[in-house]
């Protein structure tokens, strides 16, 4: 009986005790939750960003159709042509545009011997200015940020073929970042090396046996997709949206041409065209000057506009001619692109919609950090989106945005006067 009465008193102590664990765990996670909430109300986190001007457009996104003055350059039969000239570059009459070798081993020897007489000027002359070298290391790690850049986008479009390009410029970047910060780079090993190549191969035996010359001027480039002669440059301007949307179908099935040396661009004057709807252009006119950006590049092209921005009226879309005389590599080898049209530009202080808020007099406003304390800032919004609005910067208004400030994006209950700490 008395063992029956211990049992009992000790199991009535085994569950008080579970009960006394349950509700001490219960109460440590009220007040752990109290403890959260009560930081959360008086610890808030600041984030900001910086107050810089920005300029963003009014823009149009369209296809377009590169139509050019564009001829076939042909090599000639029985020989090995190598270019002497680069893409984009420009050829009088008569002009050399390529050598020509009896046998491929020649031009591969020429090709080779040329290369490495380049990469051995290249470090003499490096060498010969290390004194020389003034540019500031923030230049020079911007220059490096956008060959990387470039590198990329090159990587990503497959443009294979100018990686090289790109490699070769960021080598020589990270080269005189490290002559500009003071180390010591040897070139002498690089440079006995690229000699004894030289030396190794007969300069006699790789010369050229003549010369591809043009029989007109131009900008030589060395790609060609086979639609060079397929649109009508002079009649450009009369395009209507069923025979551009023709020409982009051929575009769109056009691989490059391996089998013609390059082309020749006899006309400066070239044009991009597109179908845009008539309502997009209402603030473009014929003659005004527009930028267009090349999506997925950093490329933009100052245009005119030659045709297409006044269409009569009820007409629901319109071919937009725009015309351009800049000419590079890259253009020279555009056919169709995607881009940006660029009108009426904004100039302001670019800040999200998640900082801006209507004060007690309805009108919109955003809140700066200054030496810990809110500041409110006004001003006109001159463009908006969903996303974003930009301020006007007025330098006479004392309550206006300022350059730097430490706008708010994320805060809780600001108001001017607002301390933090």
């Amino acid at each position: 009986m008395a063992e029956s009465e211990k049992r009992k008193v000790n199991k009535n102590s085994d569950t008080i005790r579970k009960d006394v664990v349950v509700m001490v765990i219960v109460l440590l996670i009220i007040a752990g939750y109290i403890f959260v909430e009560c930081y959360k109300a008086t610890h808030v986190d600041v984030e900001t960003i910086t107050a810089v001007t920005s300029t963003v457009y009014d823009t149009i996104e369209a296809k377009a159709l590169v139509i050019r003055d564009e001829h076939i350059v042909n090599s000639n039969d029985g020989v090995v042509t190598v270019a002497c000239v680069d893409d984009g570059a420009k050829v009088k009459v008569n002009g050399n545009i390529a050598m020509e070798f009896s046998s491929e081993e020649s031009a591969k020897n020429y090709s080779t011997l040329k290369s490495l007489h380049d990469q051995l000027d290249y470090y003499i002359e490096l060498e010969s200015k290390t004194a020389g070298l003034t540019t500031d290391i923030e230049t020079i790690d911007r220059d490096i940020l956008n060959d990387i850049n470039s590198y990329v986008r090159c990587a990503n479009a497959g443009s294979v073929d100018r990686l090289a390009s790109y490699t070769d410029d960021l080598n020589d970047k990270l080269t005189r970042r490290q002559m500009i910060i003071g180390q010591t780079i040897d070139f002498s090993a690089v440079k006995g090396d690229l000699q004894g190549q030289i030396n190794a191969i007969d300069a006699n035996a790789c010369k050229p046996t003549g010369y591809l010359t043009t029989e007109q001027s131009g900008v030589f480039s060395s790609y060609t997709d086979g639609l060079e002669a397929a649109f009508n440059y002079k009649d450009v301007l009369k395009l209507d949206a069923a025979a551009l949307q023709s020409y982009i179908e051929q575009a769109e099935n056009a691989q490059k041409n391996t089998q013609s040396f390059g082309k020749l661009i006899t006309t400066y004057e070239w044009y991009f065209c597109a179908v845009v709807n008539t309502a997009d252009i209402k603030d473009i006119k014929n003659g005004s000057t527009l930028d267009v950006a090349i999506k997925d590049s950093d490329k933009v092209i100052k245009c005119q506009v030659a045709a297409g921005a006044e269409p009569e009226l009820g007409v629901e879309q319109t071919v937009l001619i725009l015309q351009s005389s800049q000419l590079d590599a890259d253009i020279t080898s555009m056919r169709l692109e995607d881009i940006e049209i660029r009108y009426n530009s904004y100039s302001g202080f670019k800040v999200p919609s998640s900082a801006i808020h209507v004060d007690e007099n309805g009108k919109k406003c955003v809140y700066a950090l200054v030496a810990n304390q809110v500041s409110q800032r006004e001003g006109e919004i001159i463009y908006s989106t969903k996303d974003y609005s930009v301020f006007a910067y007025d330098p006479n208004n004392s309550k206006s945005i300022r350059f730097y400030d430490q706008i708010i994006t994320k805060g809780k209950d600001l108001h001017d006067g607002k301390v933090y700490t």
